[in-house]
């Protein structure tokens, strides 16, 4: 078994992860791919703007999953994690498939010699980094030694018997 001094180490490295990954993957660029579905709803049609709004709302669920995790809220902030997710990932293969289609390609200067379907899914696949680490995050902590005695130990303690009235 491994030190507490150890354990919380790595517990600490994977939250400062977990922030970083937040922000750049989730936070930046997947709200970026999906504020330029919004912005160019009329170009790419209605189905775009919701699909803009899909993934802003999965983003959104993510960040609460990771603030719960950092709660410790371990349960709601797994299955909000793969909540926030999956959507965003669906989401991904529906507008990927449609662009590939269609054949579009990027516009700017920046985007320039790559297809949408390109700039698109490297804005939307990382999203998994950030879910990972909140399940790893939670889950471990979760089904440690320490939280299942403890859960144990309330667990019989609302199961005991109560005192008669009567005595």
């Amino acid at each position: 078994m491994r030190s507490l001094k150890m354990r919380s180490r790595w517990r600490i490295a994977a939250g400062i992860l977990l922030l970083l990954s937040l922000v750049w993957c989730v936070r930046i660029m997947t709200c970026s791919a999906a504020a330029g579905w919004l912005m160019h709803a009329e170009h790419y049609g209605a189905a775009f703007q919701a699909y803009g709004i899909i993934v802003l709302a999965a983003a959104g669920v993510l960040t609460l999953a990771a603030v719960l995790c950092f709660l410790r809220i371990d349960r709601s902030a797994a299955v909000l994690a793969v909540t926030g997710w999956l959507p965003t990932l669906i989401v991904m293969f529906i507008v990927c498939s449609r662009a590939e289609k269609a054949g579009w390609s990027g516009q700017t200067a920046v985007s320039f010699g790559r297809t949408a379907v390109q700039v698109w899914r490297e804005a939307l696949i990382w999203d998994f980094v950030p879910a990972a680490l909140i399940l790893l995050l939670s889950l471990t902590r979760y089904c440690s030694q320490d939280n299942r005695a403890r859960r144990a130990a309330e667990k019989a303690k609302k199961e005991a018997d109560a005192p008669s009235v009567f005595d």
